[in-house]
């Protein structure tokens, strides 16, 4: 997986790139259906025209950006906009999040891990693997973005 992240205008824009095996239709399924998004990201559905995040007490609408079958999916992540992009048998991933979250409970870096971290489990299905260890990613993506960041 290719990693590039700027920092432009008080936000920083994280950049991913991969290849995968499977075909785009595949890829569509699991990014953007409530069938595929149980299999690496359970807390999160599609509804006609937003995403829903919901866990224990708390819930979040998020509206949709884009919904372009086999091709473009982006939404609001909180302050933040992610996007994939399917092109044949490659994702790029973009989030593009301000350097201040503005909440008490997450910040730039611990999103831009989880999006590393789930990135991972993404191209580890596509490729037909099984997960990865989340918790080993997690420390491995917020080891890279300390020594990135400057944190």
């Amino acid at each position: 997986m290719e990693v590039e992240i700027k920092q432009a205008e008080n936000q920083y824009i994280l950049r991913l790139n991969y290849e995968v095996q499977a075909s785009p239709s595949d890829s569509w399924d699991l990014l953007a259906t409530n069938q595929g998004l149980e299999k690496w990201f359970p807390q999160l559905r599609v509804e006609t025209d937003h995403l829903v995040f919901e866990m224990e007490d708390f819930r979040e609408v998020m509206p949709l950006l884009s919904y372009q079958p086999e091709s473009h999916l982006a939404y609001e992540w909180d302050r933040a906009q992610v996007s994939f992009h399917i092109k044949n048998q490659q994702i790029i991933f973009e989030e593009i999040i301000p350097f201040d979250f503005g909440n008490e409970f997450a910040d730039a870096k611990k999103d831009m891990t989880g999006w590393l971290v789930q990135n991972d489990c993404i191209m580890a299905l596509l490729n037909a693997k099984k997960l990865p260890d989340r918790a080993a990613l997690r420390e491995k993506w917020s080891a890279y973005l300390e020594k990135e960041l400057n944190i």
